[in-house]
């Protein structure tokens, strides 16, 4: 895990592991029709790009002198939405936030600033980081990940458990 300076980024596109590269066809399509009936009904209004794909949630890495700390934000998810595990030295979070919006007849959505779907990130772990000790917890839309620091000690592949 490399520790460097953090800049916030925009959000980019995020696809999970098994997930196709590239949107589908159907979903660019419906993406810019969106775009163009904003634009023709509201055009001072509208927004001058379309909707990022896919979502990043932002996360803080402190290190101390026994461990090194992953705080994740991830409002709207449930526990069981989210994986974690340690394969060769990199440590992967993996979730998914459904989209809870429902298409009512009548209803007319003016904004939509939340961004949903599947997310993969991924950290190269440091030597000194012994993974069989690894733990994490859930609570109020945070995930915490620590990490012991224990020499060179290196341990298989395995899912994490997190406690909620």
């Amino acid at each position: 895990m490399a520790l460097v300076r953090f800049t916030r980024r925009h959000p980019r596109a995020v696809y999970a592991a098994n997930a196709p590269v590239l949107p589908t066809f159907d979903e660019v399509e419906a993406r810019m029709n969106r775009f163009m009936e904003r634009m023709l009904n509201d055009p001072f209004n509208a927004a001058p790009l379309p909707e990022a794909l896919g979502w990043m949630p932002a996360m803080d890495v402190v290190e101390t002198t026994k461990e090194i700390t992953l705080t994740a934000e991830l409002p709207g998810i449930a526990l069981g939405d989210l994986g974690l595990s340690v394969e060769d030295g990199v440590l992967t979070i993996k979730g998914e936030k459904f989209d809870d919006r429902t298409e009512d007849e009548g209803k007319k959505v003016h904004l939509v600033e939340r961004t949903y779907g599947a997310f993969e990130r991924s950290f190269a772990l440091p030597s000194v980081v012994d993974s069989a000790k690894i733990s994490a917890a859930f609570d109020k839309g945070v995930l915490t990940i620590h990490l012991p620091k224990d020499g060179e000690s290196k341990a298989k592949g395995h899912k994490i458990e997190i406690k909620g």
